[in-house]
């Protein structure tokens, strides 16, 4: 019986189907699944006898796609674990061909920004990554595991990195393509104090890397769970870190949609920088479908499938706060079912009875008003000078942050 061929060969579907993903800079929407054009006659002829021609197929189908190659999944109930989505991954990519041939990608820019009515994305670049490998860097240890892979300590001349690995095989399985390219692109044109920016990005057969700072503070989630909850002064540092973020990514047309304390991560003086730009978007007015993000995090307006505006972004800083205060957030449940019938049931206030001893009736009158459930009556709605004019911010030296000319308030996970 022939052999399927391995994942690692150079002209394995797998490595069609994503060999231009990030060495690319386009926007996510211009790349759909194409497959060269046979026909039946021509399928039989010795290979070099005919020319085949390109024909498009939509990326929607790829899940149809893979029903078809009678792809054997884990069974009902079974959480697919990493090794059985990569192998499921694995028997997709060296298996699925559409009746004239193995599937991979193209450009379609031009057609798909006329139909989606979308001005071309252009993408400076951030390094010549096109010598750029593996091999130039030094590993050291794994710092964590992702939705796709490790994340490595690495060395190149001296400087320290963190190294995003990610299997090409789960990022189709998990149909993450647009997201991972998402991510990209948008790292490209960004650069920021309170961001984690990146550098490098390159691939070989199996796999996608990012190569960004290295962060050995720890992030937001680790330091809740290790001090429950946070003083004033501490939460207005964090808050007003996390804000500075947020004011350039909106500054830049850019939506970030997912934060919460996991996609905050400290340095090792202990300042916040924003990460993981999967699911943030360039601002449109017209983003009602766009409904990806963390329960308990996210704004009544995307949970309940309406347009939206930058508001989302302090909706969930609200909610960072309303933690920091009380050690618990908002609005909670076992699913988004229930977060969102708890949202929609009332709006939730921090009442006087609540609010911890030494904390100012303007940091609760803050939180309060980020937290709105309509966003017109959300602070920052407006415009996110309505953050920096909140008397909670009164005489708040922001250039001093911004030059991370401020004293953290809070010890590094690494101290």
């Amino acid at each position: 019986m022939k052999q399927a061929p391995k994942l690692s060969d150079a002209n394995s579907p797998n490595n069609k189907l994503i060999n231009i993903l990030l060495s690319k800079q386009k926007s996510p929407s211009q790349y759909t699944i194409q497959s060269p054009a046979v026909s039946p006659t021509q399928a039989h002829m010795p290979k070099g006898q005919y020319q085949s021609k390109n024909t498009s197929i939509d990326l929607s189908k790829l899940t149809t796609l893979m029903k078809q190659q009678k792809v054997k999944s884990p069974s009902e109930g079974q959480k697919d674990s990493m090794t059985q989505l990569l192998a499921k991954a694995r028997a997709i990519a060296t298996s699925a061909k559409t009746p004239t041939g193995p599937i991979h990608i193209r450009n379609d820019s031009a057609k798909v920004r006329k139909e989606n009515k979308e001005p071309q994305v252009v993408s400076p670049k951030v390094s010549d990554t096109k010598q750029m490998g593996k091999a130039s860097f030094t590993f050291e240890y794994v710092i964590g595991i992702g939705g796709f892979g490790k994340v490595w300590k690495v060395k190149k001349i001296g400087q320290q990195y963190a190294m995003k690995e990610m299997s090409k095989a789960l990022v189709i399985t998990k149909k993450s393509v647009n997201s991972v390219m998402n991510e990209r692109m948008l790292l490209s044109q960004l650069k920021h104090t309170f961001l984690i920016n990146m550098y490098y990005a390159f691939q070989d057969r199996e796999n996608l890397y990012l190569v960004m700072d290295y962060m050995r503070g720890g992030d937001l989630r680790f330091h809740i769970g290790r001090m429950r909850r946070f003083n004033e002064e501490q939460t207005k540092f964090f808050v007003a870190s996390i804000f500075i973020g947020l004011e350039y990514l909106h500054t830049n047309n850019i939506i970030h949609r997912d934060i919460k304390p996991e996609n905050l991560v400290l340095d090792e003086k202990g300042f916040v920088h924003i990460t993981d730009l999967g699911i943030a978007r360039v601002m449109k007015p017209e983003n009602s479908s766009d409904t990806s993000g963390t329960p308990g995090y996210m704004a009544p307006e995307v949970m309940c499938r309406q347009n939206h505006t930058y508001a989302v972004d302090y909706y969930a800083l609200g909610v960072i706060a309303y933690e920091f205060m009380l050690g618990r957030r908002p609005y909670v449940g076992r699913s988004r079912q229930e977060i969102r019938d708890q949202i929609l049931a009332r709006q939730v206030q921090i009442r006087a009875s609540e609010v911890p001893p030494n904390w100012s009736a303007e940091a609760v009158d803050f939180v309060n008003r980020l937290i709105q459930r309509k966003p017109a009556s959300r602070l920052g709605f407006n415009g996110g000078y309505e953050i920096k004019l909140h008397p909670w911010f009164k005489n708040f030296p922001w250039s001093k942050l911004q030059n991370r000319e401020i004293n953290c308030t809070i010890r590094s996970k690494s101290e």
